[in-house]
């Protein structure tokens, strides 16, 4: 989930060569999905988005599927503002800044899918 288009379909297709991923740019979308029944090994999250940040689809996800709130891996491009850097601090979720190598992506989605 990025609110960049470019960036988010660029990411799915990338990850589609190892994996099933599906994208959307809205994080409303995503939780719809969720309530829908779908479901995730992992969930990638930009960090700061228009429609809803993210400690606020953290809180969501938590509320609405505890499960997968623990399968979210953020990413930021670097613009923070006090309150995204407050929930950074204090997050568990791993933290992936842009631009990252996809060997660093891998790494952190490993823990987080089922043994093949």
């Amino acid at each position: 989930m990025d609110d960049e288009p470019h960036f988010g379909q660029t990411l799915r297709m990338l990850l589609g060569l190892s994996h099933d991923a599906t994208y959307t740019p809205s994080a409303r979308e995503a939780l719809r999905w969720l309530q829908e029944g779908h479901r995730y090994d992992a969930i990638l999250s930009d960090l700061m988005m228009a429609e809803m940040q993210g400690e606020q689809f953290s809180n969501e996800l938590t509320s609405r599927a505890p499960e997968l709130a623990r399968r979210v891996i953020f990413m930021s491009g670097g613009a923070y503002t006090p309150a995204s850097l407050e929930f950074v601090s204090r997050m568990a979720h791993p933290l992936l800044i842009k631009p990252f190598k996809h060997t660093e992506l891998e790494q952190l989605l490993r823990p987080l899918l089922p043994p093949v």
